[in-house]
């Protein structure tokens, strides 16, 4: 620790080996920084991520940033991005997969899953998400799933198409029973900048009794990007890699020590994406 480093900057200790679960480093609003990003996130100890897709339109980008940078990544379509050409895009996601499936970079199905908030494409999104379960189960790979106020519907479908691989339920936010739930069906839980909310008890209390085993942390960085958290640019080093106050957190919840959770969370995303 150098001279006027503040005690809070020991939290954030670069040394402990990260990798990120979840990240969007595909996104435009990257485009004119994602060097120097990377190199940033790079500095503070990350050592590989997940970069998940979410409509056909973004999947080339998406590889070849992943290429550049030895990333991994996920290819799928997000209910957000579902419309009534749904089954165009399933057929495409189909072939790529057969194309690209000896590429040791890809690793899962997804970004994919239900919304209730956008009604409007739920009719799409009901058979999209299916389709998508019936592909990981072929490819035999694991799925990045998102739920919003649609937890019993993607319960039910994960049930009806069990996964030999499993899958993340992605910026997990939820009870213990519910976290149970998706534990039951072969689901890690991907913990992200929700848990640093002072609002977020409901997730801090379910924390306190989840087994580390069943967790992966995640910071979804576009999203911490929009928000403009400065409260995470500030103990980041403004690199936006909050993973170490996500393992800080969780190890203060559990009193466990930062290293046993940062090594616990890192294993558990290895077996996860097979990396």
């Amino acid at each position: 620790m150098r001279a006027g480093d503040s005690q809070d900057s020991k939290a954030f200790d670069s040394r402990l080996a990260v990798i990120d679960s979840h990240v969007h480093l595909d996104f435009d609003e990257f485009d004119a920084e994602r060097e120097q990003l990377v190199a940033r996130l790079r500095a503070n100890g990350l050592k590989d991520a997940v970069i998940p897709g979410v409509s056909a339109s973004q999947w080339p980008k998406l590889q070849v940033i992943a290429a550049r940078h030895g990333f991994h990544y996920g290819l799928g379509v997000h209910p957000w991005y579902c419309t009534e050409d749904w089954q165009q895009d399933i057929e495409n996601l189909s072939k790529l997969l057969e194309e690209r499936g000896d590429d040791p970079k890809l690793v899962a199905i997804g970004e994919c899953g239900l919304d209730a908030l956008h009604k409007a494409s739920w009719e799409a999104q009901l058979p999209c998400f299916e389709a998508q379960l019936q592909l990981a189960q072929q490819h035999e790979l694991p799925v990045i799933l998102h739920s919003v106020k649609a937890h019993n519907e993607v319960l039910a479908l994960l049930k009806r198409y069990p996964l030999a691989r499993g899958g993340v339920i992605h910026g997990f936010y939820g009870s213990m029973q519910l976290a149970q739930r998706y534990v039951d069906a072969g689901c890690y839980l991907g913990i992200g900048h929700l848990l640093l909310e002072e609002k977020a008890k409901k997730l801090q209390e379910t924390l306190v009794k989840l087994p580390l085993e069943h967790l992966v942390i995640e910071t979804d960085l576009a999203l911490v990007y929009q928000l403009k958290k400065s409260q995470f640019a500030d103990k980041t080093g403004g690199s936006g890699l909050i993973l170490h106050l996500l393992i800080e957190k969780i190890a203060n919840l559990q009193k466990k020590s930062n290293v046993l959770v940062s090594e616990q969370v890192f294993r558990n995303t290895l077996q996860l994406f097979d990396l």
